[in-house]
């Protein structure tokens, strides 16, 4: 994720690679009081709507996976309507949602290895329906 402090005065962002570690996609939001938690969650939303039944998806947020899991949040209730939605179509679509710690997790190794020379990147692509998905 980017953004250094949760909530950030600069924003935040997430990354969605495909099982070979490719950039599918990399957003960057740049809001003041975003959180990291709303960036996972909404890589997670992004990439279940394209998801297909029985895929993979790993994400390095565990509160992301607990919270998508759960179809809601207790302390961020602004974010059940997107969670439930979530929830729903994991649940419709039999996607297996997992964590994997950031140092193995395709996406978080693609932070890490293009942090430096990272700007404002927006990569969209139409892969997005034949793939196994990590964010």
């Amino acid at each position: 994720m980017m953004g250094s402090k949760n909530p950030s005065r600069y924003g935040g962002g997430y990354t969605i690679t495909d099982d070979n570690g490719t950039l599918i996609k990399e957003r960057e939001i740049k809001q003041s009081g975003f959180t990291n938690n709303e960036a996972e969650i909404l890589g997670i939303f992004e990439v279940l709507k394209y998801a297909v039944t029985g895929d993979i998806i790993s994400t390095d947020s565990m509160c992301s996976l607990s919270w998508v899991n759960a179809g809601k949040s207790k302390s961020r209730p602004d974010l059940n309507p997107m969670l439930f939605e979530c929830k729903r179509l994991k649940f419709e679509k039999r996607i297996n949602l997992l964590w994997e710690a950031r140092e193995f997790n395709l996406a978080g190794i693609y932070n890490e290895q293009n942090r430096d020379s990272k700007t404002e990147i927006r990569i969209e692509t139409d892969r997005m329906n034949n793939l196994s998905w990590i964010t």
